[in-house]
């Protein structure tokens, strides 16, 4: 059994940097363990950016668990993970699975990279999975089992099994199962056999099933490192579950000096923790700075044209309302609740400026413009060329390769290109203020959950339930009260200069301090 090392640390702390630039250096160069024989776990993608960016050493694998399970099970995920219309569209079409025609079984990605589902039915399903309980619990949990057929929940569940293995095909959640049923530990033709150290990032976020492969992994290890936070866990939606972080046994490095959150606004997330009433207890002081804290704020109170900015709400409708407020001022900002300078249209003027300025771009990039700014309808491109069907054969080009090989037709300003009238005008009035839009926006819209592991100088904060249509997350929070207040926890401690803590916008909000009743 590995000789197991726990590091809790509240935010800012530097738990990665501890597990990193001691734990993994005195692996490597103390104990003279081969990097290929550690890997390294991030719950979600953003953490294994962030490590890949600080880990120097070619390690086994630093990866989430789902891209580990993955590879050493050998999926070939274009052909068998069980995503997009045309794989669901062969599950409906399937015989005896008629009811299943009309549904949609269409994802979006979440904060840590997985996949969400539209429709209650498959949202029961994978929460089922990743705690490891059966359907009428998960529903119960969800506080979906009233609204829910769950009998018609359960069918799709059995169906779903037999025609994934008839048709040898995977969900997201099988990557994981697969790794453990192949007992992929004991398989001397995998590498990860011989591991001898497993290190574990963002460790509070994972849900049972997640535990179950750590676990398997670790038994096999001389040694692991475990860092989180359970105060910071915040998707339990998903299925994870603070309790198993908080009862670990092992040698605890508790990381207590914060170089993010200053006095005044380490005072005002003291009032939420006090609130959690299940939790590890952890001693933490704030940075030596006095910090800002600025209460009942209007928007309109705010100077936005100087400095970084996140704003965070709880829901991304309420984001979409506070977006209208600086398209208002003519000021950008970026989010998903940004409908007035979309990512793709921006990210395609982007990399149309540099073209047009002499640069070379990836096949990606250039992409970008073909997909969503290069009509053939509007002459831009030759017949054959749309979509940047031709770009897969290169990997790099500039704006003479694609008006010789890939059939551009225009070049120069980009207001001739494929862009919506509002949208032009925006970005006019955006470049007339002095955007060039080629840098990141000042002003981040997020909602809470999106904005784990970051941080800002200046963080404006919205405690509203959702709109004023929107009861599901108050009635969420009534339920599960401790959930709520360490999301609120983790919105308040992004910031590592001034908080404004906003005025509410509906009846229905979090109040700092209270109880949820």
């Amino acid at each position: 059994m590995a000789i197991r090392t726990i590091i809790p640390g509240p935010p800012g702390t530097g738990k990665t940097y501890r597990l990193v630039n001691h734990y993994l250096e005195k692996e490597i160069n103390e104990l003279k363990t081969d990097p290929k024989k550690i890997i390294y776990i991030a719950f979600g993608k953003a953490g294994v950016e962030e490590a890949e960016e600080r880990i120097e050493h070619p390690l086994l694998y630093i990866n989430t668990m789902h891209a580990v399970g993955t590879r050493e099970c050998k999926i070939i995920t274009k052909k068998q993970l069980l995503k997009g219309k045309q794989k669901w569209k062969m599950f409906k079409n399937y015989p005896g699975h008629e009811a299943y025609q009309h549904m949609s079984f269409e994802t979006t990605v979440d904060f840590s990279g997985n996949p969400i589902y539209e429709n209650d039915h498959m949202r029961i399903i994978a929460y089922a999975r990743a705690k490891k309980i059966n359907i009428q619990e998960a529903a119960l949990q969800l506080n979906m089992h009233v609204t829910t057929n769950l009998y018609f929940t359960e069918q799709l569940e059995c169906d779903l099994e037999t025609f994934k293995k008839e048709k040898k095909m995977v969900e997201f959640s099988d990557m994981i199962k697969l790794f453990i049923k192949k007992d992929k530990m004991n398989d001397p033709a995998s590498r990860i056999s011989e591991i001898e150290a497993v290190f574990l990032d963002e460790a509070q976020d994972l849900s049972p099933a997640q535990w179950d492969m750590f676990f398997y992994i670790e038994k096999h290890c001389k040694r692991s490192y475990i860092a989180g936070d359970d105060d910071q866990t915040i998707y339990t939606f998903q299925g994870a579950d603070p309790n198993i972080f908080i009862n670990l046994k092992g040698k605890f490095d508790n990381q207590i000096q914060s170089h993010r959150v200053p006095r005044k606004i380490y005072a005002k997330a003291l009032e939420v923790l006090s609130r959690i009433s299940n939790r590890l207890p952890k001693d933490w002081e704030p940075r030596d700075a006095e910090g800002e804290v600025f209460e009942n704020y209007y928007l309109d109170n705010i100077d936005f044209t100087e400095g970084n900015w996140m704003v965070l709400a709880q829901t991304n409708n309420l984001l979409s309302e506070i977006g209208e407020h600086f398209y208002g001022l003519g000021l950008r900002f970026s989010g998903k609740a940004n409908k007035f300078l979309p990512n793709k249209i921006l990210k395609g003027y982007q990399v149309w400026t540099r073209l047009n300025k002499g640069a070379t771009v990836s096949n990606d990039e250039a992409k970008i413009v073909y997909e969503n700014l290069i009509s053939y309808r509007d002459k831009h491109v030759m017949h054959g060329y749309a979509g940047g069907k031709t770009l897969d054969k290169v990997e790099k080009v500039n704006l003479e390769d694609l008006k010789k090989d890939h059939g551009l037709l225009v070049t120069g300003n980009w207001d001739q290109l494929h862009i919506d009238e509002d949208t032009k005008n925006y970005m006019n009035r955006l470049l007339k203020n002095g955007d060039t839009l080629m840098k990141d926006s000042r002003i981040k819209l997020s909602t809470m959950h999106g904005s784990k592991g970051k941080e800002c100088d200046n963080v404006v904060l919205f405690l509203d339930y959702g709109t004023a249509m929107q009861i599901k997350p108050y009635r969420e929070a009534c339920k599960d009260p401790d959930s709520q207040h360490r999301l609120v926890f983790v919105g308040i401690t992004r910031a590592k200069q001034r908080l404004y803590i906003m005025a509410p916008l509906y009846d229905i909000h979090y109040t700092i301090g209270d109880p949820i009743t």
